[in-house]
């Protein structure tokens, strides 16, 4: 087990010449977005407070003292500016004032999906592959039969894959604000000797109104802020056994949670952070050497979001 694990034999730099040409197209006005979840629908400011658990085994790095973090906290889509389109909604928090993190500094990068759309490098690099050249990503883009069914064998049809896609439909029909989804980390990370995924659980009886047609999820957020703000438990789930894998991104662990900190984010205006958000990089490799993240995933990902960052001049630690 380890944050430096191989990158399944991909060409790395082929891969991150298809995601700037595919995933990175300039605007109008020659400036480059992010290569995924370019659509911000807030950037807002809170505060994640930790509770150290009383498990000593989960006692490491952030979670080993109780302390109090100011958070920066973006609410995104993976690939569509269309709301009503069905996607992937992330939530990447940045803390500051953490020692011994870069730039006193530790992101967190989670997504409303518990499994993503590849298991591991090699995945990623296949779909990476069927949809370069693309030239406007639609819902259609993402059915490649040549990522689904290799070979148009059946043996290595992606399930997961196509569990995923339905899963996200299922999500989009319930017509939850973004303040009312979890999210997860999707990728397990270092945790003393073993390794842990993070998972952010929104309050039960959390207000979501405007859930009619076309309320915007900038709306809803900015409603619900309005109504005095909101908030998440930040939860641990470690690894409880070797049937929870490292490096398969395509599997859900089976363990517990065990909540170890609370994000609040208090009433304030949407507007105001919207301009922050492009000039922010969130990198899961920003962070305390005690939660190193871990696969081949991570690896690709430490790099790719380097590379997206670089392009377009954005501020990392």
């Amino acid at each position: 087990m380890n944050g430096g694990c191989p990158l399944h034999g991909i060409d790395l730099e082929a891969v991150l010449r298809i995601a700037a040409r595919t995933f990175q197209h300039p605007r109008p006005d020659g400036t480059l977005p992010r290569q995924f979840h370019e659509k911000t629908h807030a950037c807002l400011s809170g505060t994640l407070r930790i509770n150290p658990p009383d498990n000593p085994a989960l006692r490491h790095g952030l979670f080993a003292q109780a302390g109090r973090y100011p958070a920066t906290i973006r609410f995104s889509s993976s690939f569509f500016a269309d709301d009503e389109v069905p996607d992937g909604r992330g939530m990447a928090i940045r803390l500051t004032g953490v020692d011994g993190a870069p730039g006193g500094q530790q992101d967190f990068i989670l997504i409303s999906q518990a499994t993503a759309p590849f298991r591991h490098s090699a995945d990623a690099a296949a779909l990476f592959a069927a949809l370069d050249g693309v030239p406007r990503m639609t819902p259609f883009s993402l059915l490649s039969r040549s990522y689904i069914l290799p070979g148009f064998d059946p043996r290595r049809l992606r399930w997961h894959y196509l569990q995923l896609l339905f899963s996200t439909g299922f999500t989009h029909a319930r017509r939850r604000g973004l303040h009312r989804l979890a999210y997860y980390s999707i990728t397990p990370y270092r945790l003393g000797e073993s390794a842990a995924k993070y998972i952010c659980r929104p309050d039960a009886g959390a207000w979501d109104g405007l859930r009619g047609y076309r309320r915007s999820f900038t709306e809803r957020l900015q409603a619900a802020l309005d109504r005095g703000g909101f908030g998440f438990d930040f939860c641990l789930q470690p690894r409880a056994s070797e049937s929870d894998p490292i490096d398969d991104a395509g599997v859900t662990w089976k363990g517990p949670e065990f909540p170890v900190g609370r994000l609040e984010i208090p009433a304030q205006d949407v507007s105001a952070g919207l301009t922050l958000s492009d000039g922010l990089a969130f990198n899961p490799w920003n962070c305390l050497p005690d939660h190193e993240p871990l696969g081949s995933l991570n690896l690709l990902r430490r790099h790719a979001y380097a590379e997206s960052a670089k392009r377009r001049n954005a501020n990392t630690p």
